[in-house]
């Protein structure tokens, strides 16, 4: 009783702001991210899944970028390639 107690704990907090995962990174959710960027001036390269977060490999005035994008594609962070 207490394994099916912990398991519906822990569907429930996973059902509540949860971070993204490799099965959330549909073709769909791809070609998103990719109109969203390139809509701002980005050229995307690559889109993956790191540490819960949608990473986005994209050029920009000859700059390499990585981009860092939330659940609802909002921009978390944003590193360039020195």
């Amino acid at each position: 009783m207490k394994h099916f107690m912990l398991a519906i704990a822990l569907l429930g907090s996973a059902t509540t702001g949860h971070a993204a995962t490799r099965a959330d990174l549909t073709d769909e959710r791809k070609a998103e991210i990719t109109q969203l960027l390139t809509e701002q001036g980005y050229e995307v390269r690559q889109v993956q899944i790191e540490d819960g977060m949608y990473e986005v490999y994209a050029l920009k005035d000859g700059e390499r970028f990585e981009i860092y994008l939330d659940d609802s594609l909002a921009v978390a962070m944003t590193k360039t390639d020195d």
